[in-house]
């Protein structure tokens, strides 16, 4: 699934772990997939090239550099470094797609350049980000390498949170597609739009009932009923892959665009591909003649 380039090389084998592989290659070189995809998750925030941490030396003077949440630590080029506990893997994104007809996560971490947002659904001319160093490395080269560490970690799970081995997918043998759970606009009826990166299906209009599924940001449904309870509103729907369920509003909190008369879902304009400057303005729902005022300078594509 990932396209991993002839010149990346296996560092780490999904048969030493039964968790995941590494894959060490050109440093910054591309990461794109094949298939289509839903980005479900990013962190980008990390920078390359310098101030990384050699795994070793942060598992041999962890208890020294502790401090709170933080480690106080010392980088390979000899700089002193706040570091979380939770920047282990390093800026990461995740991928909701489906093998066939069973629903997969694949988790991507220690890149470089992340080029995607959560909501985007990507395909093979998306570039998803670089090969990086961020995070926690190890290497076999010398320290003073640019590219010390740089690599792709990938881990493959499936909906029940076993481990899958990701090599079939990173070595092209299987293309994976995303099949969309959102409904459509649909201004006749009363609709929900999310705008936080993902809020829980639940079972039942309760806080501890079970979670069924998940929706994302930007993703839009139609509500069939409310129930309203202590500090939650809840909105009963029905994903377009036929799972149907309740997700909670908190009162007084901003998770959710809910539509009516007077407040409609604008479609949410989208960077398309970052690295063309191309955006997502408006998708087309009938045949039909459209006239569009543009600027000087305007640029206008036609997918």
């Amino acid at each position: 699934m990932l396209l991993l380039g002839s010149d990346r090389y296996i560092t780490l084998e999904y048969n030493d772990n039964n968790k995941a592989e590494a894959y060490a290659g050109e440093h910054l070189s591309l990461v794109k997939i094949y298939g289509k995809a839903k980005v479900i998750k990013v962190i980008n925030k990390y920078k390359v090239y310098e101030d990384t941490i050699n795994y070793n030396d942060f598992i041999n003077n962890q208890n020294e550099w502790i401090n709170n949440t933080y480690y106080d630590c010392i980088s390979i080029t000899g700089k002193k470094v706040s570091y979380h506990q939770s920047e282990l893997r390093g800026n990461q994104v995740e991928l909701e797609t489906y093998d066939n007809n069973t629903k997969i996560i694949i988790k991507l971490y220690h890149l470089g350049d992340v080029y995607v947002n959560v909501g985007d659904i990507i395909d093979n001319d998306t570039i998803i980000g670089k090969q990086g160093n961020t995070g926690l490395v190890l290497s076999n080269k010398d320290k003073t390498d640019i590219s010390y560490g740089s690599h792709v970690y990938i881990e493959v799970i499936d909906e029940y949170n076993n481990y899958l081995n990701p090599r079939e997918y990173a070595s092209y043998n299987k293309m994976v597609n995303y099949k969309e759970q959102t409904n459509i606009i649909d201004y006749n009826k009363k609709q929900i739009k999310v705008l936080i990166d993902k809020i829980d299906i639940r079972a039942k209009p309760s806080i501890s009932s079970k979670i069924i599924g998940v929706i994302y940001k930007d993703e839009i449904y139609n509500v069939l009923n409310e129930v309203i309870n202590d500090n939650y509103i809840w909105y009963n729907i029905n994903t377009s892959l036929g799972l149907k369920g309740f997700v909670g509003h908190e009162k007084n909190k901003n998770y959710l665009f809910v539509s009516n008369e007077d407040n409609k879902i604008i479609p949410t304009v989208k960077v398309f591909d970052k690295i063309k400057k191309i955006k997502l303005i408006y998708t087309c729902d009938k045949d039909g003649m459209y006239a569009v005022k543009l600027k000087v300078g305007d640029n206008l594509y036609l997918e």
